[in-house]
C-alpha cells in the first residue's frame, strides 16, 4: 500500500513571492538531485521543526526544507515536477526535534507511520490558526506532530510537544 504523505528532502535554490503566491524551487538530493517546484499559497504551512510558523520572507535559499506531500493528488507530468505542499518545514534554523504527517485513531496509533502518540498535558493541540482543539475532534484528521524523541520498540512510541489539527479528513 502506498504511503499516504510522501515527505521529500530538498534544498532550496530560488524563491519568488508575488501577491500572497510563490513558488519555491528546490533540489532533492535523495531522489538524485532532481529539481522540484514548490507551489505555495497564503494557506501553506510554512513552519519550523518546532511548529512554529515562519513566513517566506525568512527563508534563504540553500536552506533544507522537508515538504510533505499527499500522495492522493496526481504530481503534472511536466519536467521538473510541480506540486502543492500540505506542510514545509525549514530546517536552517538548528532546531531538535522530528515533525510527521498522517492521520491517527481514537487511542492514537497511525497504522501508515507505526506511531502511537502519548499526548499529555503540555501537548498543545491546536488548529492552523492557533484556535484550542479537544483531543475528541484529532480522530480521522490529518495531523502535523511535532516531538522531540520516540522509543525505538515497534510500533515507535512519542510524547508530542505540539499537534496541528488539519480540516483534512483521512478518508477525503
Amino acid at each position: 500500500m502506498q504511503p499516504l504523505i510522501k515527505k521529500i528532502e530538498a534544498l532550496v535554490i530560488s524563491i519568488s513571492v508575488q501577491s500572497g503566491i510563490g513558488i519555491i524551487e528546490a533540489i532533492s538530493e535523495k531522489d538524485g538531485d532532481k529539481k522540484v517546484i514548490f507551489q505555495i499559497t497564503s494557506n501553506t504551512p510554512l513552519m519550523t521543526k518546532d511548529g512554529y510558523q515562519i513566513g517566506a520572507s525568512a527563508i534563504p535559499v540553500k536552506a533544507k526544507i522537508i515538504a510533505f506531500i499527499d500522495s492522493r493528488n496526481p504530481l503534472p507530468m511536466v519536467s521538473p515536477p510541480h506540486t502543492t505542499p500540505l506542510l514545509i518545514i525549514f530546517d536552517q534554523y538548528d532546531k531538535e526535534g522530528e515533525v510527521c504527517v498522517g492521520a491517527f485513531d481514537r487511542v492514537f496509533y497511525c497504522d501508515q507511520l507505526k506511531l502511537k502518540l502519548h499526548i499529555s498535558e503540555k501537548t498543545e493541540i491546536v488548529d492552523l490558526a492557533g484556535k484550542r482543539v479537544d483531543q475528541k475532534d484529532m480522530e480521522g484528521k490529518m495531523l502535523f506532530v511535532f516531538y522531540d524523541r520516540a522509543t525505538k520498540s515497534k510500533p515507535v512510541q512519542a510524547k508530542p510537544s505540539k499537534i496541528i489539527v488539519t480540516s483534512i479528513l483521512h478518508n477525503e
